[in-house]
């Protein structure tokens, strides 16, 4: 097992804040861990207009609000800090996360209605897309460990760091890997003037990417895994699998940071 160092938690006191404090001690506590709690005061434009005074008064309220959600958790006796500062929240999570050596960051998916932060809040996005850590997501109760976890891979260098993270991570050595791919429409077959050759054609891309997928898991040892096809795609095949099989906890590779190839922000995960 690899040294795990301090755990950073992205606190945004809102619904969801017991829950993401819950799951960060309990992953502390089972990986001997320290955690350090982070919760930003953005003031934002009215910085301008509101007295330090004021300011001094809001950072003493909200470290006040911090303090009082971790009486409510579970903190499973793990030692921990608080650092509540006039930041913007993402930027001081990896700021704090960076500066302490951490080894994972935990935050809410605190969601939003608009487009671009629907699915998981601005805060919960920008620092997924920006840090180079590990980051975990909490969407769902936190009473006991993850034991119904899933790797998703795209096959490639990150994907496979993904997984052997995550086994190391969370002490599950035989964790399900799944890789699914589109197969040709029939739309498609007819726009390319297929049609005639569907089968044959539907027979060499399954060959092909079977035989990828093989190679992987001889490079990798799995022994659970699972390939799917589907004519409605990837995403849509990997989230009905999530929904079929209970998984608490999907995890994903990220090629790259604010890369417009991100596996990790590309429509699968959003999805």
């Amino acid at each position: 097992m690899s040294n795990i160092n301090n755990i950073v938690v992205g606190l945004d006191l809102s619904n969801n804040a017991q829950e993401v404090l819950n799951r960060a001690f309990l992953i502390a506590k089972t990986n001997n861990s320290q955690v350090v709690v982070v919760h930003g005061v953005d003031i934002g434009f009215f910085d301008k207009f509101i007295s330090v005074a004021k300011i001094e008064e809001v950072i003493k309220n909200a470290t006040k609000s911090v303090y009082l959600e971790l009486q409510r958790a579970n903190t499973q006796d793990v030692k921990y800090s608080v650092e509540v500062q006039k930041a913007n929240a993402s930027n001081l999570i990896i700021e704090v996360a960076k500066d302490k050596n951490a080894s994972l960051i935990v935050i809410g998916a605190n969601e939003k209605k608009d487009f671009s932060t629907k699915i998981l809040g601005s805060t919960a996005h920008n620092v997924a897309q920006k840090s180079h850590l590990p980051i975990l997501i909490v969407k769902n109760n936190a009473k006991e460990v993850y034991k119904n976890i899933v790797a998703f891979s795209d096959l490639s260098e990150v994907s496979q760091k993904s997984l052997a993270f995550t086994r190391d991570f969370f002490h599950e050595k035989d964790i399900k890997c799944v890789y699914a791919y589109k197969k040709m429409s029939e739309i498609d077959y007819r726009f390319h003037d297929e049609i005639d050759n569907k089968q044959e054609i539907e027979l060499e891309v399954q060959a092909y990417e079977k035989e990828k997928f093989e190679e992987f898991i001889k490079e990798n040892k799995l022994t659970n895994t699972q390939l799917i096809e589907n004519t409605l795609g990837a995403t849509n095949a990997l989230m009905n699998y999530v929904s079929e099989n209970d998984n608490d906890l999907v995890a994903l590779g990220s090629n790259g940071v604010n890369s417009v190839g991100s596996f990790l922000y590309g429509s699968t995960s959003s999805y």
